[in-house]
């Protein structure tokens, strides 16, 4: 299986792994967009449904943007009225609200909150197990600002 490079009526065809792709004009780039965050680490923070709660999370320091929130329930709980927010001491479901996720269900659940704290601000993890429970575990993953 070798790539070929063909003209074909003055036109670049193009071969790649038995696959054929047409190069249909060759432009420049144009200008640039307008910025967005500076990239970040994701930030991991695994939990449990017996974890005390509010869990702390990370410092998010001074004029840093939370742009994105990730939760991914790799073991359901079985509790009656489980919850799970994101948040802080101000506001416990300021990044992703209970209604944004399902701790009832193994899945990846996706909050983008866009906020920017204006001072050194702790953020929490608030976990309700719910009545009766006895399992629930996940990862959540926090994309700050770098």
């Amino acid at each position: 299986m070798t790539d070929q490079t063909l003209e074909v009526d003055g036109v670049e065809t193009i071969t790649i792994h038995d696959t054929e792709v047409e190069l249909l004009e060759v432009a420049e780039q144009g200008p640039m967009g307008p910025p967005g965050p500076s990239g970040g680490a994701g930030i991991e923070f695994p939990f449990a449904w017996g974890d005390a709660s509010p869990r702390t999370v990370v410092l998010a320091t001074n004029g840093k943007l939370v742009y994105e929130v990730e939760l991914h329930i790799s073991t359901a709980f079985d509790g009656t009225g489980a919850a799970l927010t994101v948040g802080d001491a101000s506001d416990p479901d300021r990044l992703m609200t209970s209604s944004q996720n399902d701790p009832t269900a193994v899945g990846t659940y996706t909050a983008s909150p866009s906020h920017r704290y204006s001072e050194d601000t702790d953020i929490l993890l608030t976990i309700t197990p719910g009545a009766g429970s006895t399992a629930g575990a996940g990862l959540l993953t926090l994309f700050i600002e770098s």
